[in-house]
Order: C-alpha cells, then structure tokens, then sequence
C-alpha cells in the first residue's frame, strides 16, 4: 500500500539517489520531497484525464450580499477543489444550451459559469458542482498512478539533487509515458458507461 514516503522514495530510485525514512528528516533529498511532493501530486490530479478516484460532487452554498457583476448568484468553492467538471441543478437537468469546455461550461459541459477568487458565479440555483478534488491520501492511488505521480516527482527532483538535464529529460519522459498509461486504464474502467467520450480521449483517438 502507497505511502508518501515510498512514493518519495520511487522517484529517488528512479534517480538513483538515497532513500528517505520519514519526511521530517533532516537530509537533502527529504527537504526536497518536501518542497516539490504536494505541487507535483496537485499538478497531476488537475491534468489530464477526470482521474476517477479525484471525482467528487458537492451541493454549493450560496453567498448572499456578494454581486457577480452580470451572473445573478454566487456561490462558495470547495477548498478542496482543483479543476470543475460540470455545473448542473442538482436534479441533474439543464434547460438552454449545453456549453462545451472551452467556452464557460466546465470539461464536460454543463451550465456556463465564471469563477473569481474562490467564488463560483452563475445564473443557476441551486447549483452542483462536479470536479476534480485534491487527494492527500496516498492509499486511495490506484498503482499506475502511483507509478506516474513517482516519475512526475522524479522529474522535479533531478537538477536539485543530480544537477543532471539529461536525467531531469529522462525522467520527464518516463513520466509522459507512465501517466498515459495510467490514463489509459482510467479510462477503460469505465468504458461501460454512459457512452461519454472525454476531451482527453478524443484528443488520445
């Protein structure tokens, strides 16, 4: 079962570098996990594909007394949250358009929206907020994103403990490769689905 220290201690193998017993120790390459650890998990939930395990819906409380300029409510973001999904009812319905994700719906369309700061402003209420949630649970990671999340760490890790550009390319290219794969098998775990063809995979096909 993954922990952050072993998952620490894969991108220090990967460099070939010593092993760490706990993060609070004082050796350089444990102050350097502890620097680069919690932006590089952060940075690989918020990428890519909707990482299943991340996927979390929440029924937002809205602000009163708060304008959003043309968008007539505003609600409170999650703390936790990372990137938006959709914003729907909570019903799950939605009249009017459906907007893509490059407009002002969220990845998989949905109700537009704009966010500010950390409010969330739209023309819907009540309002359900789909999106990706950071994860600070190591043994929620299935293993290929274990393998990923070490080689993304490994790629940070290179020039502060090798000074080594060639190793810090190597080990972003293991990572490119590891987190395909591990988005790959994210996805086919739930192929049997609705039929709904993320961005991420029609960009993939």
């Amino acid at each position: 079962m993954a922990s952050t220290v072993s998952i620490c201690n894969l991108a220090l193998g990967h460099l070939g570098a010593d092993k760490i017993d706990a993060l609070t120790e004082a050796s350089t390459e444990a102050r350097a996990c502890n620097r680069f650890y919690s932006q590089t998990l952060d940075a690989l939930l918020a990428a890519g594909p909707p990482w299943r395990f991340a996927r979390h819906e929440a029924v937002l409380a809205e602000v009163t007394g708060v304008t959003g300029g043309r968008w007539t409510h505003t609600y409170a973001l999650p703390a936790d949250l990372l990137r938006v999904r959709q914003v729907r009812p909570p019903d799950g319905t939605l009249s009017g358009a459906i907007l893509p994700g490059d407009l002002m719906g969220g990845d998989e369309g949905g109700a537009p929206y704009a966010l500010f700061g950390d409010r969330l402003l739209t023309d819907l209420s009540p309002v359900s907020l789909s999106y990706i949630r950071r994860v600070d649970d190591p043994t929620k990671f299935p293993p290929l994103f274990v393998e990923a999340l070490s080689w993304h760490l490994a790629a940070r890790l290179a020039m502060p403990l090798t000074r080594d550009a060639n190793q810090r390319q190597a080990a972003f290219q293991m990572a490119l490769q590891t987190q395909a794969a591990a988005s790959a098998a994210d996805a086919n775990d739930e192929r049997t689905g609705s039929g709904f063809t993320s961005d991420y995979e029609r960009v993939r096909a």
